[in-house]
């Protein structure tokens, strides 16, 4: 490291950024960053000279710096992705989604390079200044988000916020002052008495927490529609231990000595979120002499706490990554960005808004009987799964079992529920199916297809019944039926001079 430094400062240091910093100083500024979550001395050892091809002979330089082949080739594609803007081009967020995909380690050194920036935007001139918070705040903190890189996320967050939205910024920052005191103190009160109950029933932990960002709490506001004071997860603590069953027996205490909410309860460790994040959330009631606010409870072992605060790559998982990165829902979310920018926006404001409201964290995951994952946003029921997994067979929806028993086709779903769908051969759907969704599109399906069938329906039973009264009137023979009763001849045909009478008695005919 210390030879790829002194090539950096030897042939970078008189070309200086656009933010008034060498190149040189840059390069070393970002590998400290990139430091903060690996120590893959090769990843750092890039992180140097990623700009080494700025300099005029930059690919003399390269070919004769302290890097290996393999090193080379990171400096090469990185460069490749330098001026690109992924939240205004589709080429270009196609370009960068592809590259990262292709070698999972750039993705790191981009995000590297992408906090760095922001930790220093006041470098950079008013105009590029908002552009790169902008940026960031819809689409890299999105992404870092979906891969469980929560800690970068946030101070991300919370950075471009207060330059993409100074006036909201600002409101919310005097409200956190205002509560300040209140919150040290209920969390400390808190952490001192959660930590003696863990330790009387025999549990090794730490203690920690945390107030909720800025950002976070904005966005949980206005998605939420929800006011300051009302929010239960403002405040989190987080209880660290060192096994995967010491999380749920620490849940067990957590819940002995304090009041739990009703359907507060996360088992994030039973049913991962997509990115990989694993932790027990509960949340729990004010108690007299502890707390005055609902606080967060946060239970994890040490691996999932580090996963959760710099994701996958703090432990090198590249394999992981990728598929996270690869996964159809991550892909479908960033060109959704995009195509809400140019179908549905009619202004950069109602295009934040947009973003916004895609990327508020109220999903659930729910599998179905092959134990593929879903993600759908919250409440959704078993017919809504069905509409979005089988869409071609919802009309000849059967039964649904959730979890392995029968339930009706209306049940609201939860994270981590496994749902088996049977279909007939004939199709079912009724009417009554559009009271048991939650989402329109199903609504809109089933009321499609129930109209269908009804007029299907009409038009079989017209058929038969038109063919019932032409055989009905074959087999009477020409017969027609008197007010009385009686029949009277009424041949089609007949014949001029007919060989055959009628008796008066009985009425039937006779030669």
């Amino acid at each position: 490291m210390r030879s790829v430094c002194e090539y950096a400062f030897a042939h970078l240091h008189s070309i200086p950024r656009r933010s008034g910093e060498s190149y040189a100083e840059h390069g070393c500024e970002v590998a400290h960053t990139l430091r903060e979550s690996s120590e893959d001395a090769s990843l750092l050892a890039v992180a140097v000279l990623h700009d080494l091809l700025i300099h005029p002979g930059g690919p003399s330089l390269l070919s004769s710096a302290p890097l290996s082949e393999d090193e080379r080739a990171l400096v090469l594609q990185m460069y490749a992705l330098r001026r690109l803007h992924i939240d205004e081009r589709t080429k270009d967020l196609d370009t960068i989604i592809q590259a990262f995909m292709q070698d999972p380690r750039l993705l790191h050194l981009r995000m590297a390079h992408r906090l760095n920036d922001v930790r220093h935007l006041q470098r950079f001139l008013p105009t590029l200044r908002k552009k790169i918070a902008s940026e960031t705040l819809h689409m890299y903190c999105a992404i870092a988000g979906r891969l469980g890189m929560y800690a970068w996320r946030y101070e991300m967050e919370d950075a471009c916020f207060s330059v993409v939205s100074p006036r909201a910024c600002a409101n919310l920052r005097a409200r956190f002052e205002k509560w300040r005191e209140l919150d040290e103190t209920c969390l400390t009160h808190t952490t001192e008495f959660l930590l003696k109950n863990l330790k009387e029933e025999g549990i090794s932990c730490s203690l920690e927490y945390r107030v909720k960002s800025f950002f976070s709490t904005y966005r949980k506001m206005v998605m939420k529609k929800r006011r300051f004071e009302d929010l239960t997860d403002r405040l989190a603590l987080r209880v660290i231990v060192p096994e995967i069953m010491d999380c749920y027996a620490a849940l067990a205490v957590v819940h002995s000595c304090m009041h739990p909410i009703p359907g507060k309860l996360k088992d994030y460790i039973g049913a991962p979120k997509e990115n990989g994040y694993k932790s027990i959330h509960t949340v729990v009631y004010p108690l007299p002499g502890v707390t005055e606010q609902p606080i967060e409870i946060q239970i994890r072992t040490e691996e999932m706490h580090a996963a959760s605060e710099h994701g996958l790559v703090s432990h090198g998982e590249y394999k992981t990554l990728q598929y996270a990165l690869d996964a159809r829902p991550a892909r479908v979310s960033l060109f959704r960005n995009l195509l809400s920018l140019r179908e549905e926006a009619r202004s950069p404001r109602q295009f934040e808004e947009a973003l916004r409201k895609y990327f508020q964290e109220d999903h659930i995951a729910v599998f179905d009987s092959e134990n593929n994952l879903y993600h759908f946003k919250d409440p959704v029921s078993a017919l809504d799964f069905v509409d979005r997994v089988y869409a071609k067979r919802t009309g000849n929806l059967k039964e649904i079992r959730v979890n392995g028993r029968k339930s009706s086709f209306g049940v609201r779903l939860h994270d981590g529920d496994i749902v088996e769908a049977k279909f007939a051969r004939e199709r079912k759907v009724e009417s009554d199916w559009q009271e048991l969704c939650f989402y329109r599109s199903t609504r809109v399906k089933i009321r499609s297809l129930s109209g269908k069938l009804r007029a299907a329906t009409r038009s079989t039973k017209r058929s038969c019944s038109a063919a019932a009264s032409s055989e009905s009137n074959s087999f009477r023979g020409g017969l027609r039926v008197k007010r009385g009763g009686s029949a009277s001849a009424c041949f089609t045909t007949p014949s001029p001079v007919s060989p055959y009478r009628r008796t008066r008695r009985t009425g039937m005919l006779r030669p």
